[in-house]
């Protein structure tokens, strides 16, 4: 039996709360393989200020994988400075020189290393190991994963450890590079605090018990709750406060992607149609004009559905705006509920919240990823790893 749909033929979950709830996870067909991708030393380039780079690699990824074949849905959850993905095996050979592709961008565009490494679910599964994952509406048009189980840890674990066995290790200069980035569009300015900051936050459970771990994530998502209010006060992104982008050092990273395999002339010409592009959408926003394919005056708003400012992948992950008194009333929560060991977590505040984008069609099926405009992912998660070793995790 195929399971090439196992992801596609999911039910969808209504909402956030029902999405951590992980009894309502399905586990991953063995066949399938989980791919990590990161970005190798991404802490010091993001500390250089080479923190959109850093993003722009990460994005690029995801766009290569799904790629290979839009009929098939492919899990994926950005991280910031990488990816994770789960793809069933029968796509491993168009998979892997795609990653390899994504890997010459980042080296020859970028200057910066990404690592890949796979491991197949089964494996993890006959060690004992949990993969499973469930699938959330964002909107009528994009949905997003949720992964829990402890296999996905192991995974990246694996990949990290040069000498892990079990890891299948993509590497640029190994193979052909075969792959598309097409979707990839970073056309949009950083979109500033409408109060303080921007917060990127992670936070892990630690508790050796499921049960336990999904009253933690509960307890916080409650807690947030009644600390920012509704999640319209906190959300990062507000459509009346997007504007596109005129500014070549913000429009290059797009234009490094896309045209990173052209010439002069077609390097060149890409970067006039964005510019043109860009005219377009900006006189069509002013106007709130509708054309037959696309709905322009809506299009903000879908944006803001359609964006990854919060998810799980075993952890909780969310870029929130709010003001100060906010942040430290969630940090003493978090610090207490960590020192009675319950859970780890990383906080970064940064002025603006940066938007990397796939867009499939401007009709409502687009995806738009956000973190902190000077490397919020990243920068929290050095807080909870150094959290997670005073553990002795």
């Amino acid at each position: 039996m195929t399971t090439v749909n196992f992801y596609r033929d999911l039910p969808v979950l209504e909402s956030f709360a029902e999405a951590i709830e992980t009894s309502r996870h399905a586990p991953v067909p063995g066949d399938w393989w989980i791919v990590v991708a990161d970005v190798i030393g991404s802490t010091k380039a993001i500390e250089a200020g080479a923190y959109k780079n850093v993003n722009t690699v990460g994005v690029a990824c995801i766009a290569a994988v799904v790629n290979v074949d839009r009929t098939i849905e492919m899990p994926f959850v950005f991280g910031g400075d990488g990816a994770t993905f789960t793809v069933p095996g029968s796509l491993l050979e168009r998979v892997i020189p795609a990653l390899r592709e994504a890997q010459r961008l980042s080296r020859e565009s970028f200057d910066l290393s990404l690592r890949v490494g796979l491991v197949q679910v089964s494996s993890l599964v006959g060690s004992g190991l949990s993969v499973r994952l469930a699938k959330i509406r964002l909107s009528p048009n994009v949905t997003q994963p949720t992964f829990s189980g402890d296999g996905w840890e192991e995974a990246e674990r694996m990949v990290k450890d040069p000498l892990a066995e079990g890891v299948l290790r993509v590497r640029e200069d190994e193979g052909p590079c075969d792959g598309s980035f097409e979707g990839f569009e970073c056309r949009w300015q950083g979109v500033p605090s409408f109060q303080d900051h921007k917060l990127a936050l992670l936070v892990a459970a630690v508790g050796g018990d499921t049960n336990v771990n999904l009253a933690v994530y509960r307890e916080v998502s409650a807690k947030i709750a009644q600390i920012y209010g509704d999640i319209s006060n906190y959300h990062p992104l507000r459509a009346e406060h997007m504007q596109l982008s005129f500014n070549p050092r913000q429009l290059a990273h797009e234009w490094r992607v896309r045209s990173s395999r052209e010439g002069v002339w077609g390097r060149i010409k890409y970067f006039a149609r964005m510019v043109l592009l860009n005219l377009a959408g900006a006189l069509l926003f002013a106007r709130k004009m509708d054309t037959r394919a696309v709905r322009w005056s809506h299009y903000k708003d879908e944006m803001v559905e359609n964006s990854d400012f919060r998810k799980f992948d075993g952890m909780l992950r969310m870029v929130m705006d709010g003001s100060e008194a906010q942040s430290l009333a969630l940090h003493d929560y978090l610090e207490g509920q960590h020192r009675k060991g319950r859970l780890v977590y990383g906080m970064h505040k940064s002025r603006e919240a940066l938007l990397t984008c796939i867009v499939f069609s401007y009709n409502g099926n687009h995806v738009h990823f956000v973190d902190g405009s000077d490397g919020g992912y990243a920068m929290a998660a050095r807080g909870l790893k150094a959290q997670l070793e005073s553990l002795g995790a």
